[in-house]
Parts: structure tokens; C-alpha cells; sequence
């Protein structure tokens, strides 16, 4: 008799639902977020400059979100927040380009 037991189907999905809102979702609004901070520092900074500073916050953005997305323990929550940080990355950039 094993001692191992089996996870449940909800369980596993929960598991795979968190990982893509982390690291999938979490790219996409990195991706967005680096392209405002882009447009955002082009403005004050040389665009070589304000490229590499965007991508350095962009990188350091998507670390707190893959963070953030383990620590929250309610996938409603999770989602919540996630869907509410894409809509804002995602206005930025439209609203600034």
C-alpha cells in the first residue's frame, strides 16, 4: 500500500491556474509596463537611457508579480488583481503611445 496520495483534479488545476497567471499573465503586463516606462522616460532622458531603465523596472515589476502571485492565497483575489494591473499596464501604453 502507498503511502503517496493522489491529488484531486481541482487541486492540479489551481496549481496550473497560478502558475500561468504568474508567469504568463505576468509577462504580458511586463511587457506592456516596459513599453509606458519607455514612452514615460523618453521624455526627460535620452532613449537609450530611458529603454534601459525601463527594462531594469520592468524586470523588477515582473519579479513582484510572480512573487505576488504565490503569496496570494485566493485564486479569486489572484485574479482580481491581475486583471486589474493588465487593464492598467495595458491603458498606459495605449493611452501613451
Amino acid at each position: 500500500m502507498s503511502k503517496a496520495h493522489s491529488l484531486s483534479i481541482t487541486y492540479r488545476f489551481a496549481v496550473f491556474y497560478r502558475f500561468v497567471i504568474a508567469f504568463i499573465v505576468g509577462f504580458i503586463c511586463t511587457a506592456f509596463l516596459s513599453i509606458a516606462l519607455s514612452y514615460i522616460f523618453n521624455m526627460t532622458l535620452p532613449k537609450a537611457e530611458s529603454v534601459y531603465l525601463a527594462a531594469f523596472c520592468a524586470i523588477l515589476f515582473y519579479a513582484l508579480f510572480v512573487i505576488m502571485a504565490f503569496c496570494i492565497q485566493s485564486l479569486l483575489k489572484l485574479t482580481i488583481y491581475s486583471v486589474v494591473i493588465s487593464g492598467i499596464c495595458i491603458f498606459l501604453t495605449i493611452g501613451l503611445g
